[in-house]
This record gives C-alpha cells, structure tokens and sequence, in this order.
C-alpha cells in the first residue's frame, strides 16, 4: 500500500509541473486560447429554426466540435444557452432539447475520445487524461464564446452557461472567468472533488481505497474545483438543479457547491437519479425547469 500511494505522489509531483501556460501562480486555470475561425455545416432546418455542426479553429492550432440551432427570424435578438454536459453526450445535447425556438442552444463535444475506465490503475490514467482534457476544455468555451458572441441575432447580455454533471468541472470556471456570461445554472453536479471521487470509487468497487481515490484525485484536479471559483459568478446568478437520489454527486457536495455560491442564488431539488444520455423524459423535466426560470413566456 505503501509503494502505491508514494508512485501516485510522484505521478502527481510530476503532473504540478505541466501546463504552467494555463494555470495562474494561485493554482487556478486560465483561459490561453483565441478565436481563429469558425466554419458552420448545415444539418437540417425547420419553419422555426436551423441545425449547424460548427468547427472552430483557436490559435493554439486546436479544434472545437460544437453543433448550435439558431431562430431563422434574424429580425430579433435572442438569449444564447450554452450547454455543458457530460463527456459521453457532448455536442449531441442539442438535438434533445426540444422547445424553446426563440433561443439559441449551443453545445460543444470534449476533447476526450478514451473510455472512461476508473479500474484499479486505469483509474489514475484516466484521471491524468481528464486533467488534460479540463485545460482544453477551458480553452474551448472561451473560443465558442468568441464565437457565439459575434453571431448578429445574439443577446449579448443574456448569454447563460448550463452545466450538467461533471460539465461542471470546466463549465464553472469558464462561466466565472468570463464577464460574457451572465447566468450560470449548475445541474446534477456539486462541488468538493475529494468527496466526489472518493464516493464514486466506493460506488465502482475501485481497487484503491476511497479515501486515496479522493485525495490523490482530488490535487491531480484541482485547478478544477468549482467551490474554488462559483462563489466569484456574483453578483451574476446561479441556479442549481439536483436529484434527490443522485449517486454520482453525493448531497453533501451538493450543498458544499451551494453553501461556496454567493447571492444571487437558488437551489431546487428534483425527484430524480442522475440523468444519463438515455434518458429523454429526465431530459425533458430538467430543461422544463431550467427553461421556466431562464425563459418564463
């Protein structure tokens, strides 16, 4: 047990000194990208609005995978909902918001194409890929703000940020770091990666205790942790939406997540697990909810 945890100290001593372009002196992520070019292909279009997959360029020379629907009508200005959700949904939420034609809704795929295997010493490699994966993140909803930002039929003053489950890790740091952003809604997630991941290793029967799960896990992601930051999105709004019977997100991250936000703020608690990609009525009851406090008719 020994031998382990002092190999994951070194692999985590070794990790602190990467990407030093994108995290401050504080320990913090920062955005080090900018827009470049962006290139939209049509899908496919309705009376009432039009599918785009969108490519953008940043000049780190990286790529942004984002797909948008946008209102035909060009005569009006309208909110833009920037969607960030978990790695395997990506830039296919868009297609399962239904409703809401006087928006746009705007999401992007991760920059991640390894599977998700959390398995005895997989589980460090793929946390080490996450953190990795969490520095382009950034990066990458700063360019598509760029992007989404410089649309001519967008509210620039009404642009929100929703996170969904570990969307969370990327989205609130971004949401808080940009002043573009005027609301952020937290959905299904919480904040205190030690607890999460050492619940989570719990739940899959990991073949590392818990405890080291979490705290080794915890400092290899760190410059993620959005306790450290959503308290700093005030005096803008945060709306967070959980799932009473979430098991991914215990409910004490959920309130540590709460308790960090400063007013304004608000929580509403949803009898629900936790959503999946799979799952089209907990789709729908979520963005329900979501769209009644973002878009009241």
């Amino acid at each position: 047990m020994f031998r382990q945890v002092l190999i994951f100290g070194l692999i985590l001593f070794c990790t602190g000194c990467r990407e030093t372009a994108t995290i401050l002196m504080d320990g913090e992520v920062c955005r080090s990208a900018n827009l470049v070019s962006a290139e939209t292909l049509a899908i496919r279009t309705t009376p009432e609005w039009a599918l785009s997959d969108v490519t953008i360029i940043s000049d780190k020379h990286d790529t942004v995978r984002g797909r948008v629907r946008r209102p035909l009508n060009r005569n009006f200005m309208y909110p833009a909902a920037f969607l960030v959700v978990g790695i395997e949904t990506g830039r296919e939420v868009v297609d399962m918001i239904a409703g809401y034609d006087s928006v746009i809704v705007f999401g992007i795929d991760y920059p991640y194409s390894g599977t998700l295997d959390f398995s005895g010493w997989k589980g460090l490699t793929t946390v080490l890929a996450l953190r990795s994966v969490g520095f382009r993140s950034v990066d990458h909803i700063g360019v598509s703000l760029d992007w989404l930002s410089s649309l001519p039929e967008i509210d620039t003053n009404n642009i929100s940020v929703i996170t969904v489950s570990f969307g969370v890790f990327a989205g609130v740091p971004a949401a808080v770091m940009d002043t573009r952003v005027d609301r952020l809604v937290v959905v299904q997630a919480g904040g205190g990666l030690e607890t999460i991941l050492a619940a989570n290793a719990e739940r899959l029967h990991a073949s590392v205790p818990p405890w080291i799960a979490g705290f080794l896990g915890g400092r290899i992601l760190a410059p993620f942790e959005p306790n450290n930051y959503i308290g700093r999105f005030s005096p803008r709004p945060v709306l967070l939406v959980s799932g009473e019977s979430d098991r991914l997100f215990p409910s004490s991250s959920i309130q540590s997540l709460f308790d960090h936000a400063r007013e304004p703020k608000e929580w509403i608690r949803h009898r629900s697990g936790h959503v999946d990609p799979s799952m089209e009525k907990l789709i729908g009851e979520l963005a329900l909810i979501v769209g009644n406090k973002l878009y009241p008719h």
